[in-house]
């Protein structure tokens, strides 16, 4: 096995070890014990954006607030540019702890958040994985369902083929990697990709409603983690309408994806007793982000690195 093979290996292991972390501070009410306030956002004439996601929590001791600035680049072909950093402190000392590199924190909790509410809502057997959007995002939920899911196919469309054909190579070698090698299918549409999936994962920046396939099982599970406010979001109305809608925080997802999301169910109903009916029906996990599962994962990444230098590294992603 070569080292990036071990890499790779490493990585799900830690995807699984994170979403079992984030099940646990959930039954055990760790996480209704912390202080969460609403995520501030400041933006600017130009269109800049600088954000601010604090989280206090005395089970994990720990206090952390994940700042980030969002610029749109004047370069034509490229998306926002997202820097964050995320300082730590001690909640009994108010000691310093270090501070984490933001895009490693966003990453690793995107893949075990998909891995935990997958593993709850996605039927036992699904086989069928599809993928619409080639970026980050996107191999994280590659990452997060084959860390639960023991997948035959999967299917990936984004508008770019070339970078289509770049991610199955990806998602070819993290599989192969971690001795599960499943068959990679370039689509030539996101209607192709829904079609017959068992599992669909949208990581993309569309404004508007992603052509879903009518061939969508009933029984299908999709992670929504790409364009949701109020204004843009990447699932229709009707979709969201006639499926059980899962957030991380009530709160947060209605004030920023609006009413459509008032009658959806918190992480915490997926580890209550009963939950096994989730699986029985359509579910989508439409992702707003919330500070309490950065701080899950920075408490962590901490026991299994160690504490950051001061320049955020930890020695292991």
């Amino acid at each position: 096995m070569t080292a990036t093979d071990t890499a790779r290996t490493s990585a799900a292991r830690l995807v699984r070890s994170l979403a079992e972390a984030m099940a646990d501070a959930l039954r055990s009410g760790s996480v209704a014990r912390m202080l969460v306030p609403q995520r501030e956002t400041v933006e600017g004439a130009s269109g800049r954006k600088f954000l601010s996601m604090p989280a206090v929590s005395p089970d994990h001791d720990l206090y952390i607030n994940k700042v980030a600035t969002i610029v749109a680049t004047p370069v034509a072909g490229r998306g926002a540019t997202v820097t964050a950093r995320v300082p730590m402190f001690s909640v009994s000392t108010g000691r310093y702890l270090g501070t984490l590199d933001g895009a490693t924190v966003t990453n690793l909790k995107c893949a075990a958040v998909t891995a935990l509410v997958t593993d709850r809502c996605a039927a036992p057997d699904s086989r069928v994985l599809g993928i619409i959007g080639s970026g980050v995002q996107a191999r994280q939920q590659f990452l997060g369902v084959s860390a639960v899911r023991d997948l035959a196919e999967v299917r990936v469309f984004s508008r770019d083929r070339g970078r289509s054909a770049a991610f199955a190579r990806d998602i070819d070698a993290m599989a192969s990697a971690a001795g599960s090698p499943v068959e990679v299918v370039v689509c030539d549409s996101a209607e192709q990709v829904g079609g017959g999936a068992d599992i669909l994962s949208t990581a993309t920046t569309s404004a508007t409603p992603l052509p879903i396939s009518a061939d969508l099982p009933a029984h299908a599970h999709i992670n929504c983690m790409g364009a949701h406010t109020a204004d843009s979001r990447e699932l229709s109305d009707e979709l969201l309408r006639t499926s059980l809608v899962i957030v991380e925080d009530l709160a947060t997802a209605i004030a920023e994806a609006g009413e459509s999301h008032s009658t959806a169910v918190e992480l915490d109903a997926l580890v209550r007793p009963g939950s096994s009916c989730f699986a029985e029906r359509r579910t989508v996990f439409a992702s707003t982000g919330c500070a309490y599962l950065d701080l899950i994962t920075c408490a962590h990444l901490i026991s299994h690195t160690g504490p950051p230098g001061i320049d955020g590294s930890t020695g292991r992603p």
